[in-house]
């Protein structure tokens, strides 16, 4: 049982009276009170639908449009806001669905449709009357009584009869969705006689035009105080014009000949013609989104024309973008794409048109009341350019030229921009985009982007910051897809465009370098550069590296500390590529002779050092005693070893000098003197006179460390100076040891917590008796076992924590010691069983 089951519907006027009367009564200018308006209308809706149904059931024709016109009545309202009344318009759009399936059953009804699609327009008001007639009007189409072409015709033009923008929008909605199947479209049921495509098309064409006029003309009522609320309002409303656009392109007749022909021309005439800019710019880009990429492929240059008539207001880099992405996407993933490509200069037709776009962009905006005209903004421009660039990237990746012109087009256009605004440089997010369009083309094209001129034009109308954003991106592409430098040309290409990286420019501020770690990671990235030199010709290799280091040494002290050392080690790398040279043609192969040699290598070596020297002089003396150790192994494998023996010896010698001079902290001696015995111990190369002397100027270094511990640890590290490849003497192996002990004695006696070195005197004196140096006897051993056990027990009293720390250290060296005794060698075994080990 519904409301009021036992009386009639009341009349549509006698409804809206009510409603009316309600209404008056009602500040509506709350949200609140917009709730209430809609719950009193809905609660309308609702009764008048149950008298609806109850008809319908009844099969009593004349009360079912009673009820119908009652329930649409409640559209007829001005008080709504859109959002409300279009929750409303859903609710009757429901209702009226049973209406049209009555309509659609002739054995209930038992009417012709002539006479009811007549006798509906007779209703006393004109809204009801136009949405029974359209609710009417598809069930006439679906009977097939009556070509589709003639009642689309009348019912369209009926329908302008409501011109009030909110309800005349929602007329036309509704008149969408009650046609949207019974179309004349091609292949469709009501094709022929009901019409043809051209009638399908005008008719949603024109709806499409009436529905965004009546859109377009939302904003203008009210007050203006309340326009920018009815500019949101009427942007939520914009699906119901864009879904003309979408059943457009849902037609089975909708080819590209007949789109391109005939629907794209009079749709952007329109578009062009409404001069709105919400309008344009939703239309726009919803015609990118509904219709196929391959027609906007074949009507590309119409699509780029209306887009250079738009609104000044209206923001073209969405639009743009969009379309350039969909057809990059669609030409690139598919092979039906690269067909409709054929015959179309894409990139020609973008360039043309988008340079007037840009100019249109770049114009300001004119100036309303006292406000002054605003300057353009770079960064949609830009931001165009950018995805203009990736566009022709994705389409020709090996058309450098191309890009060469987007960079050259994007230099008028800042150039432009700077002469409007007056700014000597792009800042901000048009900076960014910048550094966009000049770090995208390298992904692709390698370094050949730095072979095209305007790409440092561009890096001009950067400042320093930014300009070193774009090289460090530039350094890093390169760093990490492992692009090779080929030439001298590239090498000097490339530093140049990172130039403000690599040296100080001229307005690179004097606080540069202030930030330790950011520089550090900035010099260490540029650094990386110099082992991406490649090259089959090593004459050419060594020229690149010859130009890095040039470029280098224009960096000033801060930079040379972090970038020459890579220099060092990317030379040393060309030694065994020489080595592989000189066999191959010692094995018959037939192939030049490189100018370049081991020696002019240390030779570059050698001066890289000594400029190192100058502003890091710890970090060259490791770099000499490397160099040392590279001559050696060069030698080792040389055809006639000890050629490099004075090289090395060279390098052995400056690494000394370096440490007298310029190493005067006591632990950095320390650190040094265990770099120079690792060094010699390796080395073999140098004559017995030349090493013996670097070894006695090494042990008495050693022996002149101000600290006591230090100085021992450090004598005891040059025993084995004495016990290596290039020598063996016992005697002044046990000589240094001698000495360590000599001088341990006193400073354990004077301070308890040095006990520890006496096991590491221990430690090296089953070392030397291991390798079997002669002079090194079980008795040395046993006799050092015992002064450890003695000075540990000793010192527990007065320095408990380091003779702790000693005492675990020895039970390690014993319990080794008894493991030698058992070795499964009975020679091993015969040698360590003298010794009485404690318990």
């Amino acid at each position: 049982v519904g409301p009021s089951a036992g009386r009639a519907p009341a009349a549509c006027g006698e409804v809206r009276a009510c409603t009316v009367a309600r209404a008056m009564s009602t500040n509506f200018s709350g949200a609140d009170d917009q709730d209430r308006l809609l719950d009193e209308a809905t609660a309308v809706v609702k009764e008048q639908a149950f008298y609806l149904k109850r008809a319908i059931d009844n099969d009593n024709t004349r009360e079912a449009l009673k009820a119908a016109s009652n329930v649409i009545c409640e559209l007829r309202t001005s008080l709504l806001s859109p959002k409300n009344y279009y929750e409303l318009y859903m609710q009757v759009f429901q209702e009226m669905q049973h209406l049209h399936a009555y309509f659609c059953d002739k054995n209930r009804h038992q009417r012709k449709m002539v006479d009811l699609y007549e006798s509906v327009q007779h209703a006393g008001n004109i809204l009801p009357r136009l949405y029974l007639l359209a609710t009417v009007g598809s069930a006439y189409i679906k009977s097939k009584e009556v070509p589709a072409k003639e009642i689309l015709l009348d019912v369209s033009e009926l329908c302008k009869g409501v011109q009030h923008p909110l309800r005349g929008l929602f007329l036309r909605y509704y008149l969408s969705q009650m046609m949207k199947d019974k179309l004349p479209d091609t292949g469709s049921g009501y094709e022929g006689e009901g019409g043809d495509i051209n009638d399908a098309f005008e008719f949603i064409f024109n709806n499409f035009n009436e529905s965004n006029r009546l859109w377009v003309r939302i904003q203008h009522q009210g007050p203006a105080k309340d326009k920018q609320k009815r500019e949101k309002e009427r942007h939520d409303l914009r699906v119901l014009v864009g879904a003309n656009l979408v059943r457009m392109s849902q037609l089975e007749g909708m080819t590209v000949e007949y789109y391109s022909t005939q629907a794209l021309p009079k749709i952007l005439e329109h578009i062009i013609s409404v001069k709105d800019t919400m309008s344009q710019q939703y239309l726009f880009e919803s015609m990118i989104q509904v219709f196929p990429d391959e027609f906007h492929i074949r009507t590309l240059e119409q699509l780029l024309l209306a887009y250079a008539k738009a609104q000044p207001s209206v923001d073209m880099k969405p639009i743009v973008v969009t379309l350039m992405n969909r057809l990059a996407a669609f030409l690139s993933d598919s092979s039906a794409g690269q067909s409709e490509l054929a015959g179309i200069d894409v990139f020609s037709l973008f360039r043309t048109h988008l340079t007037h776009i840009l100019e249109r962009c770049m114009q300001p905006l004119p100036s309303s009341g006292s406000q002054v005209a605003a300057q353009p903004e770079i960064g949609p421009c830009l931001e165009i350019q950018a995805a203009f660039m990736q566009f022709t990237l994705s389409l020709y990746p090996d058309k450098i030229h191309y890009v060469d012109l987007i960079l050259g087009s994007t230099c008028e256009i800042v150039k432009k921009w700077c002469n409007t605004t007056g700014n000597s440089n792009v800042i901000g997010s048009g900076a960014e985009k910048v550094v966009d369009l000049l770090a995208t083309p390298l992904k692709t094209l390698s370094l050949s982007v730095l072979e095209m001129e305007h790409t440092t034009a561009l890096m001009e109308f950067l400042d320093l910051s930014t300009r070193k954003k774009v090289a460090i991106s530039m350094v890093n592409i390169v760093v990490a897809e492992n692009h090779y430098l080929p030439s001298v040309d590239a090498v000097n290409a490339l530093f140049n465009y990172i130039s403000p990286l690599v040296r100080d420019e001229s307005d690179t501020p004097a606080t540069e370098g202030q930030d330790k770690l950011a520089f550090v990671a900035e010099q260490q990235s540029v650094a990386k550069l110099a082992h991406q030199i490649r090259s089959d010709d090593l004459d050419m290799e060594f020229q690149m590296m010859s130009t890095i280091r040039g470029f280098f040494g224009k960096g000033g002290p801060q930079r040379l500390a972090i970038t020459l050392p890579a220099t060092f080690y990317a030379a040393l790398g060309l030694l065994p590529k020489i080595r592989a040279s000189d066999q191959r043609r010692a094995e018959g192969e037939e192939s030049p002779v490189p100018s370049v040699s081991a020696k002019k290598v240390f030779q570059f070596v050698h001066k890289t050092i000594s400029e190192l020297q100058k502003v890091a002089p710890e970090a060259a003396l490791h770099l000499w005693f490397v160099a040392a150790g590279a001559a050696d192994q060069a030698d080792r494998i040389a055809a006639s070893p000890g050629a490099l023996g004075l090289i090395c010896y060279e390098f052995l010698t400056q690494g000394f000098i370096c440490f007298e001079e310029e190493v005067t902290e006591t632990n950095k001696q320390f650190q040094a003197v265990f770099i120079m015995v690792g060094t010699l111990s390796n080395i073999t190369c140098m004559e017995e006179e030349n090493y013996d002397l670097i070894s006695q100027k090494v042990t008495q270094h050693s022996g002149r460390l101000l600290k006591k511990p230090l100085q021992i640890r450090a004598v005891a590290a040059c025993s084995h100076l004495f016990w290596c490849q290039a020598k063996r003497d016992g005697h002044l192996v046990l000589s240094c040891l001698q000495k360590c002990l000599k001088s341990l004695q006193p400073l354990v006696d004077s301070d308890s917590a040095q006990v520890g070195l006496w096991v590491e005197m221990l430690d090296k004196y089953i070392y030397f008796f291991e390798v079997l140096v002669e002079e090194v006897t079980v008795a040395f051993i046993q006799q050092m076992l015992d002064l450890c056990s003695a000075h540990i027990e000793e010192a527990s009293h007065s320095a408990a924590e380091e003779a702790g720390k000693a005492r675990n250290h020895f039970k390690e060296v014993v319990k080794h010691l008894r493991l030698m005794q058992r070795n499964s060698n009975p020679d091993v075994a015969d040698r360590f069983a003298e010794l009485n080990l404690p318990a």
